[in-house]
């Protein structure tokens, strides 16, 4: 499966039709994670698009939109949140334990604008886990994910 990563628009939603447009090939998904979820909808030229909350995203409480998802795909776990509810900006510990908790393997969050990806190796020699941040899309940075059942694949990209 081929994903399309996005965080902290902040109205500049064109950076992200530039993005789409970009692509060789569509998507399966396009995965938004927080602030400015009315800047793209719940799908766009066909593609779904699956969105949480932001911590700027509190003028749309009637929007039936989570702060967090937890997504199966290929035999891996997806976390998405924007990062402000587990402490992102302060490191990725909350973001890990959250991980702990809900057996993700793959957490992908926003709130810093920084474009970021830590591997977490498995002690037990499991599944390592994977912290990735797209950046922010204002800025015209933007993520990628191929997902298998033995492969993930990052990919940091800019506008």
């Amino acid at each position: 499966m081929e994903f399309l990563i996005f965080s902290d628009s902040h109205g500049r939603k064109n950076n992200m039709i530039a993005a789409i447009d970009r692509q060789i090939q569509k998507p399966d998904a396009i995965l938004y994670l927080g602030d400015g979820i009315c800047d793209i909808g719940d799908r766009y030229d066909g593609i779904p698009v699956i969105r949480v909350r932001g911590n700027c995203d509190w003028r749309f409480p009637d929007l039936p939109i989570n702060d967090t998802e937890t997504l199966s795909f290929e035999g891996h776990r997806l976390l998405l949140t924007h990062g402000h509810l587990y402490g992102a900006k302060s490191g990725v510990g909350g973001l890990l334990k959250a991980a702990k908790e809900l057996e993700a393997d793959l957490i992908l969050f926003g709130h810093t604008h920084r474009q970021e990806l830590v591997t977490i190796p498995d002690e037990a020699g499991g599944k390592p886990v994977y912290l990735f941040n797209p950046g922010s899309i204002a800025s015209g940075d933007f993520g990628t994910l191929r997902l298998e059942p033995e492969l993930v694949l990052f990919a940091h990209g800019k506008l």
